[in-house]
């Protein structure tokens, strides 16, 4: 059990600290000879953000199950904090804070417009009323 451990926080320490191992790319930025090389990896790269925010997309129509009404989606505290955290994420990996912050409010924004679609579209609790009386 002992070795599994240590494997895995081999394997951790290791990998995790190289994003070209963990997406599997050909080259690091500084290995790259020629613009096209360079660009391939981007490619690569924006491929795997789409992939991960389709995924976060899955959790955020998955959430509205344990909401009820437009001020749960809205969750303004809840927003606010998230657009704070990214920025200083942002910040952390020496990219613009502004930005990042600007970058997702545009996504949760975009996202409680989508819950709203599927909490107007769920079915209605017969022990609740109707959606619109909430």
């Amino acid at each position: 059990m002992i070795y599994i451990l240590i494997y895995f926080y081999y394997f951790c320490a290791i990998y995790l600290q190289n994003p070209v191992t963990i997406l599997n790319l050909a080259k690091s930025p500084s290995e790259c000879t020629c613009k096209e090389e360079i660009r391939r990896q981007i490619d690569l790269i924006d491929k795997e953000i789409i992939a991960l925010f389709g995924l976060r997309f899955k959790y955020v129509s998955e959430i509205v199950k344990y909401k009820s009404d437009a001020e749960s989606i809205v969750a303004q505290d809840r927003k606010n904090q998230v657009i704070k955290d990214r920025g200083e994420w942002a910040e952390e990996h020496g990219l613009d804070k502004a930005t990042f912050e600007q970058i997702y409010r545009f996504l949760v924004d975009h996202n409680i417009g989508k819950e709203l679609e599927i909490l107007e579209k769920r079915p209605l609790n017969p022990l609740k009323g109707t959606l619109k009386s909430l």
